[in-house]
């Protein structure tokens, strides 16, 4: 009976490594290019407006994610967070100081958020 209750413990523990989103595959270079969609993304995810149920997937695992420099992302999520905060930065800098100023109104985290997805 121990060894099943390790061994369960175990399995839950390999299945919370990485986080889990409503899509680890979204093409967020194709948000960028309507910005109707991503004012929605970022409006949602500052609290500016509700979230459908994608973006709540997202959003719910931010705090997490860039606290801990992406440690529980997998490669797809990283590559995602780099095209999402590379596109904010480059092409909607209004959203990316919004952003920043929302997950990281200190200046603690996003740098090395940013570091770690960089090569993603």
């Amino acid at each position: 009976m121990k060894i099943f209750l390790v061994f369960s413990a175990l399995l839950a523990l390999a299945a919370a490594k990485y986080f889990t989103t409503g899509n680890d595959h979204l093409d967020v270079d194709e948000v960028m290019r309507h910005p109707d969609r991503i004012r929605k993304f970022v409006e949602c995810f500052v609290d500016r407006a509700p979230c459908d149920a994608l973006a709540e997937s997202y959003k719910v695992i931010m705090p997490e994610a860039i606290s801990t420099a992406c440690r529980r992302c997998n490669d797809p999520q990283k590559h995602m967070w780099q095209r999402f905060l590379w596109g904010l930065r480059v092409h909607y800098p209004h959203y990316y100081e919004a952003y920043r100023q929302k997950y990281d109104p200190k200046n603690i985290y996003m740098d090395d958020m940013e570091r770690a997805v960089a090569d993603f």
